[in-house]
């Protein structure tokens, strides 16, 4: 875990243990198991909060960082709209 930075999902640490019980198991197979990326990380995006405060000031809450973010988004498609439409 502490290579691959992650915690293994319920399906990912079943397949590690039915591998262990039939002796399959060795660091380069939980480490590739541990490097499949999971299905709900496919549809997310993180940014570590010490990339963001550099853009922010230290009163703002995650709430007001996110709202920020997202209105600063559709601020940027609205623009990428238009000028699409020229």
């Amino acid at each position: 875990m502490n290579d691959t930075q992650n915690a293994p999902s319920l399906s990912q640490a079943q397949r590690l243990k039915k591998l262990a019980q039939e002796g399959h198991f060795s660091y380069d197979v939980a480490f590739a198991v541990m490097g499949e990326e999971k299905k709900d990380e496919l549809d997310k995006v993180v940014i570590k909060n010490d990339t963001l405060r550099k853009y922010f000031p230290r009163s703002f809450t995650p709430k007001q960082m996110e709202d920020t973010i997202i209105k600063l988004l559709e601020q940027w498609q609205r623009k990428q709209q238009r000028q699409n439409e020229r």
